[in-house]
C-alpha cells in the first residue's frame, strides 16, 4: 500500500506531504480546489507523460514522490527483472523530477529508470480508476482478462495445457513460415539461384584466412618499394660501404682501445663489447645488403595484389566484414540451399505435424471454453447481485461467447453483454453505459476481485458521477467493505460516501502574496462532521445541516 505521497512545486501546491492511512481514505474539497493534483501526481508515479503545465509557476523543477510498502508477488517478479531492489521493511520509492523545459527523470529506490519500467512497475502496486479508466471496460478485448482474473484458480490448469500445446504448435508454423516464407514456385526458384551464385562466387575466390590481412601488407611494401630501396641503400653506405662509415670508424675505436686494454681490466672490457658490436654491425650491414640486393618489385606484383585485394572487398562488402563472416555466410547460405531443395518433404512432414497438433490444441481449447463458460455464468450470477446491491435491480449481464482463430489465449472472443433498463434489449457494454451506471459496474467488479488481485491499493476518482441519494450511500459502503481487505483512496463530492470514512482528508486553497496555494489535512471527528455538512449544505450550514451531518456519519458506522 502507499504510506506517503510528497509533491513540490506542482500546479497550486507548493510542497506537500500527506501521510496515507490503511482502509478507506477519502478526500474532499470545493470545486476547484485541487483535488485533481493528487490523482495527476499518483499519475506521474505511475508512469503517466508528464504535461510541464502540472509544474508550479515560476518554478524550474518539481518533484512527486510515492513511498509504498509491499509484498506482492508480481512487483518482485518485475523488480528482479530489471535488477532493483526493496528497500527494509518491503519500501519501495518512486521519484518522478519535472522540469520547466518539459523533460522528467524517473526513479525506483534511488535507480533512474525508463517510463516503460515504471509503468510495469507500478500495475502492480496501484490501481487508478476515473472516469478515463473506466473507458478500459468498454474495450472488449480486456473482457477476456477480467474474465481469466475472476476464475483463476479454476482456468489456471486447463489455460497451462492449452498454452503448453500452442507453443509447439505456433514453433511448428513458425518453421513452416520459416522454409516456405509464403513464396511460390518461381519465388523459390529465383532464391535456389541466387543462393547458388552466392556459394560459387564464395567457393570461387578461394579464401583461406589471415589472407586479406597478408595481402595488405605486401601491398603497402609494393606502393612502397622506391623508398624502401633507397633507404637500404642509404643505410648500408652509413653502416658499411660509405667512404665514411660506422663499421670503419667503430673498428678504429678498437684498434685505439686495444693499445691500452692491457693496462686495466675494465680498458679491456670496454674493448671486447665494442669489438662484438662492430662484428654484429658487419653482420648486420650484411643482412641489408642482401635484403637489398633481393628486391624485384615487378608492376604487375602490385597489380595483382591489387586485383586480389578488390575482389576480397567486393566479398565483404557482400558477406561479412572479414573472411571468418563471410565463411559464416557461407555455412548458412549452404544450410539454407540443403533446406530448400529438400523443403517438399520438409513441408509435408511440418503440415502433417500441425494437422495432428490442430487436433489436440482444438481439445485443449474445447476444455478451457467449458471452464470458462462454468465461470462466466458464476461471474454473471455474483456481478448481477452486487450490481442489484448498488441499486441497479434491472440489471441483465451476459458474458458473449463466439469463436475465433488459435491464440495465446485459446480460441474464445468475449465481450460483456448487458441491460440496465428494464425492456432494453442487452448491448454490449460501449453502447449502453451512462457515466454513473459504469461507476457503479466498476466498483462491483472491484468488489468480486477484491480478494482475487494482489494489487493493494485502489484510487477512485469520481465514482460518485450520476449517483445520488440511496444508490450513493451503497457505493459509500462498498467501498468501505473494499476498504477492509484494500487500501482505498476516494475523490468524492457526496456526503453519503464521505461519511463512510476511516480517514478523511480535506483539500483546501488559499491566497497569499498574490499567490495560490492548495493545502491538505487529516480531519479529527468534527472536523469531518464540519466537512459532511459542507458537503450536504454548501455555505449555508445551519444546526440542522449539522445535526443531519452527525446523523449520515451514525447511520454509516451502523451499517458497517
Amino acid at each position: 500500500m502507499i504510506l506517503e505521497l510528497y509533491m513540490k512545486n506542482c500546479a497550486l501546491v507548493e510542497e506537500l506531504r500527506l501521510s496515507i492511512d490503511e482502509n478507506l481514505n477519502i478526500l474532499t474539497g470545493e470545486t476547484g480546489s485541487g483535488k485533481s493534483i493528487i490523482i495527476d501526481a499518483l499519475g506521474l508515479c505511475l508512469g503517466e507523460k508528464y504535461d510541464r503545465s502540472f509544474l508550479r509557476k515560476g518554478t524550474e523543477k518539481g518533484l512527486v514522490e510515492a513511498i509504498f510498502q509491499c509484498q506482492n508477488v508480481n512487483l518482485k517478479q518485475v523488480l528482479n527483472e530489471n535488477d532493483i531492489e526493496l528497500e527494509d521493511d518491503n519500501l519501495l520509492v518512486i521519484t518522478r523530477v519535472i522540469y520547466s523545459d518539459g523533460k522528467s527523470v524517473a526513479r525506483v529506490n534511488g535507480r533512474t529508470v525508463k517510463m516503460s519500467v515504471l509503468k510495469d512497475i507500478s500495475k502492480t502496486l496501484i490501481d487508478v480508476h476515473g472516469q478515463h479508466q473506466t473507458q478500459a471496460l468498454f474495450n472488449k478485448e480486456t473482457h477476456l482478462e477480467f474474465l481469466d482474473l475472476f476464475g483463476e484458480n479454476e482456468l489456471e490448469e486447463f489455460k497451462v495445457d492449452y498454452k503448453d500445446i500452442y507453443r509447439k504448435y505456433s514453433e511448428v508454423k513458425r518453421a513452416l513460415n520459416t522454409l516456405t516464407e509464403n513464396k511460390d514456385d518461381m519465388q523459390i526458384q529465383r532464391e535456389i539461384d541466387l543462393l547458388k551464385f552466392q556459394i560459387n562466387e564464395i567457393e570461387a575466390a578461394n579464401l583461406s584466412k589471415n589472407e586479406y590481412e597478408e595481402l595488405l601488407k605486401q601491398r603497402d611494401v609494393y606502393r612502397n618499394s622506391e623508398k624502401i630501396y633507397s633507404n637500404l641503400n642509404l643505410t648500408y653506405q652509413h653502416l658499411y660501404e660509405g667512404s665514411v662509415n660506422a663499421v670503419d670508424l667503430i673498428g678504429n675505436a678498437v684498434s685505439e682501445l686495444s693499445s691500452i686494454s692491457q693496462y686495466d681490466k675494465a680498458l679491456s672490457d670496454y674493448n671486447n663489447d665494442i669489438e662484438r658490436i662492430m662484428y654484429e654491425l658487419q653482420d648486420i650491414s650484411r643482412d641489408i645488403r642482401n635484403y637489398k640486393d633481393s628486391i624485384d618489385f615487378e608492376p604487375y606484383e602490385l597489380e595483382q595484389i591489387e586485383t586480389r585485394v578488390d575482389e576480397i572487398n567486393n566479398l565483404r562488402r557482400k558477406y561479412g566484414e572479414d573472411i571468418d563472416e563471410i565463411f559464416e555466410y557461407y555455412n548458412k547460405t549452404k544450410a539454407r540451399l540443403d533446406e530448400i531443395l529438400n523443403r517438399d518433404e520438409k513441408v509435408e512432414e511440418l503440415k502433417s505435424e500441425i494437422i495432428k497438433l490442430e487436433k489436440v490444441l482444438l481439445e485443449k481449447a474445447n476444455n478451457l471454453t467449458n471452464e470458462r463458460l462454468k465461470v462466466a455464468s458464476k461471474l454473471e450470477a455474483v456481478l448481477l447481485d452486487e450490481l442489484k446491491s448498488l441499486n441497479m435491480k434491472n440489471v441483465v449481464f451476459k458474458v458473449n461467447f463466439k469463436d475465433s482463430s488459435f491464440t495465446a489465449n485459446g480460441k474464445d472472443d468475449i465481450e460483456f453483454m448487458i441491460s440496465f433498463n428494464l425492456g432494453e434489449d442487452i448491448k454490449p457494454i460501449y453502447k449502453v453505459a451512462s457515466g454513473g451506471e459504469m461507476s457503479r459496474f466498476m466498483l462491483a467488479f472491484k468488489t468480486i476481485l477484491a480478494d482475487i488481485d494482489q494489487i493493494d491499493t485502489l484510487v477512485f476518482d469520481e465514482i460518485d458521477t450520476g449517483i445520488s441519494g440511496i444508490a450513493a450511500q451503497i457505493v459509500g459502503e462498498k467501498l468501505s467493505n473494499i476498504g477492509k481487505k484494500k487500501q482505498i483512496i476516494c475523490i468524492t463530492h457526496l456526503p453519503q460516501i464521505a461519511a463512510n470514512a476511516d480517514t478523511h482528508y480535506c483539500i483546501e486553497k488559499s491566497t497569499s502574496n498574490d499567490r495560490t496555494f492548495t493545502t491538505i489535512k487529516k480531519l479529527n471527528h468534527d472536523q469531518k462532521r464540519d466537512e459532511i455538512a459542507r458537503l450536504i449544505a454548501g455555505s449555508n450550514i445551519t444546526e440542522k445541516t449539522m445535526e443531519h451531518a452527525s446523523e449520515i456519519i451514525e447511520l454509516a458506522k451502523r451499517s458497517l
